[in-house]
């Protein structure tokens, strides 16, 4: 191992503890003076909280105004945090229930989370999304415990290490308080849905100055309640958003839209599902002969509708079964008026050929959109306990513990096996999916066999088919089908800090560690569904028991931990005296461990859960780190800063950080420019660098792909599939929405590289207070981040591009994984089967940069006989956002796209009012609407659906503008009593298509909920 070298300024900065006992006596006196405070963002006390640096400081008093349900709520609607942050609502990835925070749109990775200015641990998980490597949920503290939250928003990794590229975010709780208080707070939205309460507890006890003593601690329970679509049909525009989709050939929402149901459809096994099929027009009656029917042709023989249609098994409910005949019902387009039944023609019903297949009457209909999820439910308890002791005068001994558990369950959609036919040489190929080893498993389609008990062809219920195996369409609805995740997260802090030698310092060990685990209920498993139907221990279509269920399925369990172990020691001082005033020096040492490990169950392992791949990662390495801070007040008005950090991985080497910054108070109170230079860097996550493997679905949204060995691009316009059957994915392989067929994601492996290297940056702010009066202040504050380096995951479209300009390269060829059975084979085309899956790996690829300004004007209007009023104005204009992925791509200019979701600007305006015992607020939130990548199509299009949504302005996001009131009372004594009203208007003009919300834009986040309300009572004994 290479020894650890302190970097030459570092040495200069410990090599101060020896200046001559007589500067050291001055120093000492000087620093005397004035009581000083150490912010984010320097380890160096002082006497102002204006530095060098951007920081924003969000009080107790704030979070407790503000009307947030959580502090990743309140964060958010900084103008600096942007969507890149992870939404705790709903699934986001491989964890659920995690919220993070992302400046900037640097991603979660880049911004370092710190409780009292130590590291927390991520999550135990593997999360290949970009901005994830490292993930930190912030909702982990009690509101109560919390002082304040400071947002340093320029790079710190010359002080704090890896993360802190964009900037950080840092929770400082409460050190001593004496007393009881207890909170509680409820809200919904204005009919009730999306309750969310909450209370909690804090106490202490012990006078420092007197009893020598102080025991500080919080407890708070909240609980979310699940959130449907369904709940959420009269916000924003559904009759609009359902034309649309119409238009586009989609049903409207609610409609029952899947043929996979508990009552099955049944079909034969064909010997090839190729071709198509002139049909008598199933939407007339039935008493119609087929001479008087209408024949429909082209009705392609894999569909649902098709020739190979059999019949539906008995006991759909009424309303759910495709009846003939009837009048629609105009106000839901889909039923009938006379009688229950789905129409056999449901507005946006795609047409294919010379007339159009529509549903056989009969089928069983089941609604998707009943059992979609929109905020999941979540229960969460966290606690904190805070002890200190004056040893002396000058040296105080603490001690911090902390405890959080949060538990989300998610919905899920009852399970279904596949909605797709298949013919007699590809049926055990239903489902494909990748081992471990690199093998690849495959599981059947559901084929009932001739003698099984629910076989409508052999049991009597359907004879004229004959007997015959049936496939059936079949939705596990007896299985459990939540999604489960707990975390829980436990942080120990035990030090001394105090005064000796002329230094100030705080040594402390911390144990930092994150338990997740990741339970999703009733995951069919291959070799118990096979047994299942050769043993008729399942029954479809019957009533099982709970053993029956457990017959075909079981609960997957992944679990992971992940652990820091540090012991720090920082100090500092001043050292000799400037024009300016007294030189500051901080000198600080790190060694930490941090380990990470996500395990999957033994049938993951075996590759037994039927299209689940296991996802796991081990590993661990040793960090070592030393670094220096200068404050140097060359003159009364010039402070200038520098500090540097050097630190030795284990795992990659070393990496050296640097900072500078002035701050130079031009007109004495009034005028006052800012700056900082800094570069900082990102180490490999532990699931990036070391063992790990996982398999993610990844889709491409930017131009259509297609497979050069499957896809006939006769007619470009309308490329179709060579194969028998057809496969949608060999003309759309990344699953581009805009395109249709639209197969979905693409299963991709991905492994951990071991030769990867952190990621680099270097950043610019340049910022300007003015004062013009008393009663006014502005911040302007410029800022440039640059990125090197990036880790990403390959991308599938560069993967298929490479392929298709040359299918012989056998590098290109051995990363684009086809199924190799010969029956799937285009004729006469060896080695041509379906696409799988693709291989990608981790990299360092090219770079992104951003750059923009922040703005804040405050302002105090002079007290009346009304109360006081003040004025804050805050946000973010974003000039820049660009990104490079490969040296030979084009760069890409995303702010103000969805494919960044970065818009050019976000801010708010709050007026606050205090009157005698009222405090009250009204704050008006903007965010600027984004573009598409559809949103040129769509501008252009001629096509219906296209043209529709150009007409009514929803080819782009729209603009988020919303409303919010509070008010406070405080004249009962010891009580305060604070009602919200947030989104006062129930603005939703921030959807992905047209106003509904069901295509809102932050899923997974109380925005959807609209008009919401929430009251709280804070009691102080």
């Amino acid at each position: 191992m290479t020894p650890f070298r302190l970097h030459p300024l570092a040495l200069a900065a410990l090599l101060a503890a020896n200046l001559p006992s007589d500067a050291r006596a001055q120093a000492t006196d000087a620093a005397a003076e004035t009581p000083r405070v150490t912010i984010t963002g320097s380890l160096i006390k002082r006497v102002s909280s204006e530095a060098p640096s951007a920081l924003t400081v969000i009080s107790r008093e704030d979070i407790k105004s503000s009307g947030a349900a959580s502090i990743s709520e309140l964060l958010r609607t900084f103008s600096a945090v942007d969507a890149g942050s992870v939404q705790d609502g709903a699934a986001s990835g491989f964890v659920g229930g995690l919220s993070t925070i992302s400046l900037r749109g640097f991603g979660s990775q880049s911004t370092l989370t710190l409780i009292n200015g130590r590291r927390v641990a991520p999550v135990g998980a593997v999360d290949i999304n970009f901005g994830r490597g490292t993930l930190v949920s912030v909702n982990s503290i009690p509101k109560g415990a919390i002082e304040r939250v400071e947002i340093l928003k320029d790079g710190a990794s010359a002080l704090y290490g890896s993360d802190a590229m964009a900037g950080v975010i840092n929770y400082v709780l409460r050190k001593d308080f004496q007393g009881v208080e207890a909170n509680a707070t409820a809200g919904a939205n204005d009919k009730g849905a999306g309750v969310t309460y909450s209370t909690g507890l804090t106490f202490g006890f012990g006078n420092i100055e007197t009893q020598r003593f102080n025991v500080f601690g919080g407890v708070e329970y909240s609980k979310r309640d699940s959130v449907m679509h369904s709940d959420l049909r009269d916000r924003g525009s559904e009759g609009s958003y359902n034309q649309w989709r119409n238009l586009n050939n989609q049903f409207a929402r609610f409609t029952p839209d899947s043929v996979a149901s508990p009552f099955f459809s049944y079909y034969r096994v064909p010997v090839s599902t190729a071709g198509t099929t002139t049909l008598a027009d199933p939407t007339l009656p039935g008493t119609l002969t087929t001479a008087q029917r209408t024949a429909i042709t082209g009705v392609a023989n894999n569909s649902l509708f098709g020739t190979n249609y059999l019949g539906t098994a008995a006991g759909c409910a009424p309303e759910n079964t495709v009846r003939a005949g009837g009048t629609q019902d105009p106000t839901t387009a889909w039923r009938v008026l006379d009688g229950p039944g789905v129409s056999t023609r449901p507005p946006g019903l795609a047409t294919t050929g010379t007339g159009a297949p529509s549903l056989r009457a009969g089928q069983c209909r089941f609604n998707l959109d009943e059992t979609d999820e929109a905020i999941a439910a979540q229960d969460r308890l966290n606690a904190t306990l805070r002890g200190t002791f004056q040893i002396t005068a000058d040296l105080l001994a603490y001690a911090d513990v902390g405890y959080a558990t949060t538990k989300t369950r998610e919905r899920g959609t009852p399970r279904t096996l596949t909605t797709g036919l298949f013919n007699s040489a590809v049926a055990p190929r239903a489902v494909t999916w990748p081992r471990l080893d690199g093998s690849f498993v495959s599981t059947p389609a559901l084929v009932l066999p001739v003698g099984h008990p629910d076989n409508p062809t052999s049991n009597g219920q359907n004879t004229s088919a004959g007997a015959q195996p049936v496939q059936i369409i079949y939705r596990f609805t007896d299985l459990p089908a939540d999604d489960i995740s707990t975390l829980k997260s436990t942080r120990l802090v035990t030090g001394v800090e105090g005064a000796a030698w002329g230094w100030d310092f705080d040594a402390a060990v911390l144990y930092s560690r994150q338990d997740n685990e990741r339970v999703q209920e009733g995951r069919l498993v291959k070799a118990k569904l096979e047994a299942a139907v050769a043993n008729r221990t399942y029954r479809f279509n019957g009533t099982n028991s709970p053993e029956a269920a457990n017959s075909v399925a079981q609960d997957a369990v992944n679990s992971g931990e992940s652990i820091i172990t540090s012991f720090d020691v920082r100090a500092s001082r001043p050292v000799f005296r400037l024009p300016g005033g007294q030189a500051m020096v901080a000198v600080g040492l790190e060694t930490r461990r941090e380990k990470l490990s996500s395990t999957p169950d033994q049938t993951y392992l075996d590759g037994q859960y039927i299209g689940l791949v296991a996802n796991g990662a081990k590993g661990s390495r040793d960090v070592q780190a030393a670094y220096a801070e200068f404050s140097l007040p060359v003159l009364k008005p010039l402070e200038l800063l520098a500090a540097v950090r050097q630190e030795k991985y284990s795992d990659f080497g070393d990496s050296t950080t640097g900072k500078l910054g002035f701050k130079w108070d031009a007109v004495r109170d009034r005028v006052v420019f800012r700056g900082t230079t800094a570069t900082g860097f990102r180490a490999p996550s532990i699931s990036q660098i070391s063992d790990s493997f996982l398999v993610s679905f990844h889709s491409f949204q930017e131009r259509r792909i297609t497979d050069p060995l499957r896809c006939n691009l006769t007619n470009p316009a309308n490329p179709v599939s060579r194969g028998d059957p057809p496969v949608s994915r060999d003309c759309n392989v990344l699953g581009r929405t805009t395109d249709l067929p639209n197969p979905g994601n693409l299963p991709t492996v991905i492994a951990g590289n071991p030769n990867i290297q952190p990621e680099k940056s270097r950043s610019y702010t340049f910022g300007l207070l003015l004062q013009p009066v008393d009663a006014v202040d502005i911040a302007l504050d410029f800022y440039y981040f640059r990125r090197n380096q990036e880790i990403r995951v390959q991308r599938g479209a560069d993967i298929m591009d490479r392929y298709n300009a040359n299918p012989n390269d056998p590098a290109a060829a051995a990363v684009v994984i086809r199924d190799p059975s010969p029956t799937t084979w285009v004729p006469g085309v060896p080695n041509s089967g379906p696409i799988l899956a693709l291989v990608r790996q981790y990299g360092n690829f090219e770079w992104t940069k951003t750059s923009g300004l922040d703005w804040e004007t405050n302002i105090r209007f002079p007290a009346t006989e009304l109360g006081k009023f003040t004025l804050k104005l805050a946000g973010t204009y974003v000039k820049r956002f660009d990104d490079k992925v490969l040296p030979t791509s084009d760069v890409r200019r995303l702010v103000g796209t969805d494919t960044a979701d970065l818009p050019k600007s976000k801010g708010n305006a709050t007026l606050r009012w205090d009157v005698a015992d009222w405090k009250s607020f009204v704050r008006y939130n903007h965010i600027d609407g984004l573009t598409r990548s559809s949103t040129e199509t769509c501008l252009t299009s001629t096509l219906p659906a296209n043209t529709f949504a150009s007409e009514n302005g929803y080819c782009k996001i729209g603009k988020f503008q919303t409303l919010d009131l509070g008010v406070t009372y405080n004249g009962i004594k010891g009580m305060s009593l604070s009602a919200n009203v947030l989104n006062l208007t129930n603005a939703y003009g921030r959807s992905v298509d047209v106003p509904s919300t069901l295509t809102f834009w932050d899923n997974g986040t109380a925005d959807q909920l609209g008009r919401r309300f929430q009251v709280s009572v804070d009691y102080r004994f």
